[in-house]
């Protein structure tokens, strides 16, 4: 008896040491005080947001609400989907703040949040880069979504266009965090929430050597931001959850300070403009609101004739300052990098203004952490950087997406004779098979079209040309084709390997308008949408088509699609 009550006193001793270390950091937490007003040029929100639109608890009343309580100006949702409409549409004025509509695109390389695009009559493509490019012609912004998350990372780090990365992901920070903070959390939570989301971020060592990579690679501005990734609730399992951190929680944690020229028009959307215009030039920097409000702060470049950049823009000269105002009365250490490298380091800063002189081309970027705090191993601050010397910024040129100019070497012919496709299609669709000529005598296959799904239940839907025989795609570089449609839609090229209950489908998309377009599509560019992932074999095709369906088009979508000079090239 007198072991087990030993025993049990220091299993009661060993359990107060752990509430003591749980409880006691958190109850004596406060973040720093800053009085300093918010300058009118610049306008503070938060960016990644989830509500009901998709995978979120909150409505978009529930979600501004929360917002007017933090005396926010801005707020950004990126609902599922490709994109999401409802949240697309939902750019208003409510409670007093701006909501500003986007969607994080699903695509086969990760995720992409994406705003200020034009909402089409078809679904985006799933390919990255077509994805990129085509959202870049309405002058959207994108940013890679948590891009080295365990459960969905980026993976193709070779698409240029977009316009940033998710720097600082507190969802995606969240899912890294031991066992033994986990089971602190709920209490911590409790008794201070801006402890214990703070404590579950850690420096984004890894993002951030990817930016720098990004921004020495690409010869264009490649933006940071620092992203919420809101749902209001934390998952258990697949189908449980329970329903924390709020959204007014998750608020006071990261934002974002966007620099803007004018004042925010009454008009929603025109205002959605003027903040997205910000964000697509990189003239925003990033704050962990939890450690301390950044209001006060600014910087900017002066080059050597005087002209100002303001950050994520670019000056021609070499030389110059940097100007850092720092409005606070607590002591800051500021980090200076150039070209991720550190150039200037000042520590126990209580300076209100520095100037940091620059020689030398590169991209500067400022980080400022408050010295001796809990949180000073984190970011407080991070701007965009302010590129010196001959540099483009911004989105780069778009690519020619799955190419409609690119000339080859066709190899074979297919298709170039009737019967060679027939038509395939759910009940509930239409699919009727033409043929028509080019005033040169080609032949042209058409494929008139109506998606309906089969029942109220149903969820698949399509429409297809199909070629149901062995095929040998071998010795040949992939598929090229011209094409038209009675309006802009998105279409599928596809092709299958394998027998029947062992095949494996590889597909890509292409867009199709009311002016032949050519395309050429590269097999290494084709993705395996069902099936072992492999390469293909290409000398065992067992069936191809041209299709429209449910991943690319909306119910009720009518229309016709007319294709020639179907071939493969070398």
């Amino acid at each position: 008896m007198k072991i087990i009550k030993k025993i049990l006193k220091y299993m009661l001793l060993v359990i107060v040491i752990l509430i003591v270390i749980t409880i006691f950091p958190v109850i004596s937490y406060k973040k720093e005080i800053n009085k300093s007003p918010l300058p009118p040029e610049y306008k503070k929100g938060v960016y990644h947001m989830h509500s009901i639109f998709s995978d979120g608890m909150g409505t978009i009343d529930d979600i501004t609400k929360a917002a007017a309580s933090m005396d926010l100006d801005f707020v950004i949702i990126t609902d599922h989907g490709r994109p999401n409409r409802k949240a697309s549409g939902a750019t208003s004025y409510s409670n007093g703040i701006l909501l500003i509509g986007g969607s994080e695109f699903s695509l086969h390389s990760g995720h992409l949040a994406c705003l200020g695009y034009k909402l089409p009559d078809y679904i985006f493509p799933p390919e990255p880069q077509e994805a990129i490019d085509e959202i870049n012609t309405d002058n959207a912004v994108s940013f890679i979504s948590h891009p080295f998350d365990g459960k969905i990372p980026w993976t193709d780090w070779n698409v240029h266009g977009f316009t940033g990365i998710e720097v600082l992901s507190c969802y995606s920070s969240a899912r890294k965090i031991s066992y033994f903070k986990l089971a602190q959390f709920p209490l911590q939570y409790l008794l201070n929430s801006n402890y214990a989301l703070t404590s579950t971020l850690e420096y984004p060592q890894e993002n951030i050597k990817k930016w720098n990579a990004l921004n020495r690679e690409k010869g264009t501005g490649v933006y940071g931001i620092y992203a919420l990734d809101a749902h209001a609730k934390l998952p258990i399992t697949e189908k449980r959850h329970l329903n924390f951190p709020s959204y007014e929680s998750m608020f006071e944690i990261l934002r974002v300070y966007v620099n803007i020229d004018t004042p925010l028009d009454a008009d929603a959307n025109r205002a959605a403009g003027t903040i997205i215009s910000s964000l697509r030039n990189g003239n925003f920097f990033n704050v962990i609101e939890a450690i301390a409000p950044a209001n006060g702060f600014r910087a900017y470049f002066v080059d050597k004739s005087g002209r100002r950049v303001e950050m994520g823009s670019g000056s021609t000269g070499t030389e110059g300052k940097l100007n850092i105002h720092l409005p606070f009365n607590f002591e800051t250490d500021i980090i200076v990098r150039r070209d991720g490298d550190t150039f200037e380091h000042v520590t126990n800063n209580r300076e209100k203004e520095l100037e940091i002189d620059v020689k030398g081309p590169g991209f500067y970027v400022i980080e400022v952490y408050v010295s001796d705090h809990k949180f000073d191993t984190l970011p407080w601050i991070l701007t965009n950087p302010f590129f010196v010397g001959s540099r483009d910024t911004g989105a780069s040129a778009s690519s020619t997406p799955a190419g409609e100019t690119k000339e080859v070497d066709v190899r074979r012919l297919l298709g170039c004779e009737k019967g060679f496709f027939i038509v395939e299609k759910n009940p509930g669709s239409v699919g009727e098979l033409g043929y028509g000529e080019t005033g040169g005598g080609e032949l042209v296959t058409s494929l008139r079209f109506k998606l309906s799904r089969d029942s109220r239940s149903g969820r698949d839907f399509w429409s297809a040309l199909a070629v149901r025989k062995r095929l040998d795609f071998s010795g040949s570089e992939g598929i090229c084709f011209r094409a038209r449609s009675d309006r802009k839609r998105r279409f599928w090229v596809e092709f299958r390997t394998g027998e029947q209950g062992n095949e494996v489908w590889y597909r890509h998309s292409f867009l199709a308008e009311e002016e032949w377009k050519r395309f050429v599509v590269p097999f290494e560019k084709f993705h395996v949408i069902f099936g072992e992932k492999k390469v293909p074999d290409l000398s065992g095709i067992s069936s191809f088509f041209f299709s429209i369906n449910n991943a690319g088009a909306y119910e009720g979508a009518s229309g016709v699609m007319d294709l020639k000079d179907i071939g493969l090239y070398r």
